[in-house]
């Protein structure tokens, strides 16, 4: 009797070391990385996998995640997941690197500049701020013209509605209302004109300064 129970424990024990190894199988026992380098780390391009088999495949920087990347996240028990987007020293950013970018502007254009707030839930806007360098301002003709917004192309997204703001001193004020980001949208004053791209969902404030 004693004997058989012996056998059952030994047994029990050879059954666990079995199922022990077939689960190391599964799982990498130290962290690989194959790509650029520099100063034996990575740096550049590179595919990282870790000892869960989560997988990397981007840029790096001084062996950290830096810039776009895809990262496969290993689901034991279940599909795997995906995040792609941007990262900073080692930090998941977003899906877009910055949440807006200028994309161009014409030469008259002497500055642009930009602010934003998180998203409103009761819906989100572009806010539209043009002046120049003396406009509005009171001469002995009477009051220098403030330029004004002649046409707006949404490339992408689109927007409800828009209304104007005419009764500032010196600028005109141009909101677009109920956004439906990511945006890339050009605005023309004139023969003059700017592109932005709004990528993440934001409430965004735009001024602009046309030279004279």
């Amino acid at each position: 009797m004693i004997q058989k129970i012996l056998g059952c424990f030994i047994a029990s024990l050879m059954i666990g070391q079995v199922n022990q190894l077939a689960a190391q199988t599964n799982v990498q026992k130290e962290t690989t990385y194959v790509g650029d380098q520099k100063n034996g780390q990575p740096d550049g391009k590179g595919v990282l996998t870790d000892t869960i088999g989560n997988v990397f495949k981007g840029s790096f920087k001084k062996g950290k995640k830096e810039g776009y990347g895809e990262l496969t996240i290993k689901n034991a028990i279940g599909k795997d997941s995906t995040l792609v987007g941007y990262w900073k020293k080692d930090q998941y950013v977003g899906l877009y690197e910055f949440p807006y970018k200028i994309v161009s502007k014409s030469y008259m254009i002497s500055n642009a500049s930009m602010s934003y707030e998180p998203a409103n839930p009761s819906g989100n806007t572009i806010e539209v701020s043009v002046e120049s360098v003396s406009g509005g301002s009171a001469t002995l003709s009477g009051e220098m013209p403030k330029p004004i917004m002649t046409e707006n192309i949404f490339n992408k997204g689109s927007y409800q509605e828009m209304f104007a703001r005419t009764n500032q001193q010196k600028r005109n004020v141009y909101i677009f209302q109920n956004v439906l980001f990511p945006v890339i949208a050009v605005f023309k004053f004139g023969n003059e004109d700017i592109t932005v791209e709004f990528n993440e969902t934001k409430n965004y404030k735009l001024t602009v300064v046309l030279r004279d």
